[in-house]
């Protein structure tokens, strides 16, 4: 099975909020850039996951495409932190989960290792539904987490991985010896480029 990832576009965040289930609008070019990603892609696709965030959904929607909803694919959930400004959020409180954002949630939120175990967990439960090429629209946490499975990254270096909004990464989802998601690239829409490497 062949797995392609892409991340939602730009939102439109003037004030720096804390957002991971916050619904944050999309900047106004979204169209646009939801246009160029898909003729980038595949067009025979046998299915499309997306996270249920409106910034995901309203990618899809705007480019007239079915799609199933799925809470995996969600961002971290920063709990009593969304919505808020990352300077009004108590110091110590972020400092405290940054040094172990692994294991460690904001208040009322989310682990990273939760984060993952969701994640991976989905990806390979779609492997048995005999798909050839999906898609899932998402975030970049999910796709770090994708990612670290992928490249036995360690997931308290996966924020050195840059996720940005312009690329297509591909993957395959492979169960021949045993369950494994083999990163194949990644492709810059804007410069055509394709890499095989993440850093």
């Amino acid at each position: 099975m062949e797995l392609f990832v892409i991340r939602h576009t730009e939102v439109n965040n003037p004030d720096n909020l804390c957002y991971g289930n916050f619904d944050i609008p999309l900047k106004d070019n979204y169209k646009l850039k939801s246009k160029r990603l898909f003729l980038n892609l595949p067009e025979n696709l046998d299915q499309i996951y997306s996270s249920p965030s409106k910034r995901c959904t309203d990618l899809l929607i705007s480019q007239h495409k079915k799609f199933i909803k799925k809470k995996e694919l969600q961002e971290l959930n920063f709990g009593d932190w969304e919505g808020k400004k990352w300077d009004q959020i108590d110091q110590i409180e972020l400092s405290f989960w940054m040094e172990d954002y692994v294991n460690r949630s904001p208040k009322n939120g989310e682990k990273m290792i939760d984060l993952f175990n969701r994640v991976i967990r989905f990806t390979y439960s779609i492997y048995h539904l005999s798909l050839d090429k999906v898609l899932f629209v998402t975030h970049s946490g999910v796709i770090r987490a994708i990612l670290s499975e992928a490249l036995e990254i360690d997931l308290n270096d996966i924020f050195k991985i840059d996720v940005i909004h312009d690329e297509i990464y591909r993957f395959e989802i492979d169960f021949s010896e045993k369950a494994k998601i083999k990163f194949l690239d990644r492709k810059n829409i804007k410069t055509k480029q394709i890499r095989k490497q993440i850093v």
